[in-house]
């Protein structure tokens, strides 16, 4: 079967990373280029993805200040109550997210109570690739996303359909036959030669000349001339944008800020990005919890205001959804070192221009617990299925391999 240039482009397998690790690309790009096509999303919306990583305590995040429980189990870490950002007569928001409740306070964010899985898993690690590949008895090397990605997205031409602001792509976006770019920032991203700044134009004629040069009628020779020029397409596209990309507001001077604007300008170049992925870091309290925790949460909902207003200002925030996620909670009492240990259950948030402001399943118990556990209420795969459904144009069983109740936050 041969194939053209424009064909191998279409199927979307022109992405790749600037390494260029051409072998896996062969390997995905050859079963892409025999499929007849999918599914299509139905839609042009962009989902965000936001990992808060290390395992966030959301009891001091979402506050349960009304139940005598919580100041129970933290005499010394528990929140003030003159400090919480009440949102009624239950619940406030930590301090630190002071610039979310204006968020909450236009009815653009949703908060979802209580979730977790079945059989909860408290290592960093597992309770991540759970998280991340959908499944809590699989181990399975396939992301949530990816899967997604491979069902509808296999013959979209956009090149940035996909995109993670990092070094490492996240396993929610590992995908059998799509290929999704890292990128850790601007000056990374593009085709460079070693040692030899300002020498770029020369190695790129040079790559692309030599990737044009492969015999035609060898079996790769498309594969080969898509994979270059793909790379040097995206990167190029990234660069385009950022020249002339003015933002509506000031970001944090902050890595997630900084992430941030450069998924805005993704978003409204109009590059294509269905779901972006970001981490901020720092989560993992286990000592000396208070000042800690409060510079995260104040970094992610400075960052967040920023990112959103800045969609708002040029007409994209209803085109965008914001989906926070942690790996677990910590647990409901306090330790010796004036943090908390890993958990299970914690909240999570939901933002955007079509979001139904307001809170989402049942609050956990704070004294029906699990080995000193919150019991989850929500499984994360219920928000999963929402968004694949409602924001991705997606069947949920296609993706999560099961049905799982959809929320009402969109």
């Amino acid at each position: 079967m041969s194939i053209t240039r424009r064909q191998f482009l279409k199927s979307g397998m022109a992405l790749v990373s600037i390494g260029l690790a051409v072998p896996s690309v062969f390997a995905r790009a050859v079963s892409l280029a025999e499929r007849e096509g999918g599914p299509s999303a139905a839609r042009d919306l962009t989902l965000v993805v936001v990992q808060m990583a290390g395992g966030n305590d959301g009891l001091n995040t979402v506050i349960p200040y009304a139940d005598a429980s919580y100041r129970t189990n933290r005499p010394r870490l528990g929140i003030d109550d003159e400090d919480i950002l009440h949102l009624g007569d239950r619940i406030g928001l930590h301090p630190g997210l002071a610039a979310m409740k204006e968020l909450w306070d236009a009815g653009k964010l949703a908060i979802i109570e209580g979730v977790g899985y079945p059989g909860p898993n408290r290592s960093h690690f597992r309770s991540m690739e759970i998280w991340q590949n959908a499944n809590p008895e699989s181990s399975g090397r396939i992301g949530w996303l990816g899967r997604w990605f491979d069902a509808y997205l296999a013959a979209d031409p956009h090149i940035f359909r996909g995109i993670n602001i990092g070094n490492g792509l996240p396993l929610s976006l590992v995908a059998a036959q799509t290929s999704i770019p890292s990128v850790a920032g601007l000056q990374g991203y593009r085709i460079l030669a070693p040692g030899k700044p300002g020498t770029e134009t020369e190695r790129t004629a040079t790559l692309l000349k030599l990737y044009s040069g492969y015999p035609v009628t060898s079996p790769y020779a498309a594969l080969l001339e898509a994979t270059a020029a793909g790379a040097y397409e995206s990167s190029t596209e990234l660069q385009k944008g950022s020249q002339d990309y003015q933002a509506s507001v000031e970001y944090p001077k902050t890595p997630f800020g900084t992430g941030l604007r450069l998924l805005a300008q993704v978003i409204t170049k109009d590059l294509g990005a269905r779901v972006c992925h970001i981490a901020v870091g720092g989560y993992d309290t286990h000592s000396n919890q208070k000042p800690v925790q409060a510079s995260n949460l104040t970094i992610l909902a400075e960052g967040l205001r920023a990112f959103y207003k800045d969609l708002e200002a040029k007409g994209k925030a209803s085109d965008v959804l914001i989906m926070t996620w942690s790996e677990f909670g910590r647990r409901v009492q306090e330790n010796a070192s004036n943090g908390t240990d890993h958990g299970t259950a914690s909240p999570q948030f939901i933002l955007g221009g079509q979001v139904k402001g307001g809170v989402y399943g049942e609050p956990p118990s704070l004294t029906d617990l699990d080995q000193g556990d919150l019991k989850y209420t929500t499984d994360f795969r219920s928000v999963y299925a929402t968004i694949l459904e409602k924001w991705l144009g997606a069947v949920p069983e296609d993706v999560l391999g099961g049905g799982f109740p959809a929320l009402g936050f969109i």
